[in-house]
């Protein structure tokens, strides 16, 4: 059985990685399509994987302020 704190931190992992494959995959993607995306929705996609990766360790270090 999986308590609270230990989903919590799966998911801020899962979180985060899904994060990570974004900023790395989506600049790699618009590299090799015949017509390049705009600057802004490139910025976008990588701005949204920050985001996933920064909330990401956000829930892992909530989960760890919480068993102190």
């Amino acid at each position: 059985m999986i308590d609270k704190r230990r989903a919590q931190r799966l998911l801020g992992e899962s979180i985060r990685d899904i994060g990570i494959l974004v900023v790395v995959f989506g600049p790699l993607d618009a590299f090799f399509q015949k017509e390049r995306p705009s600057v802004l929705l490139l910025s976008v996609v990588v701005t949204g994987g920050l985001l996933f990766i920064a909330l990401g360790i956000i829930l892992e270090a909530e989960e760890g302020e919480s068993t102190t």
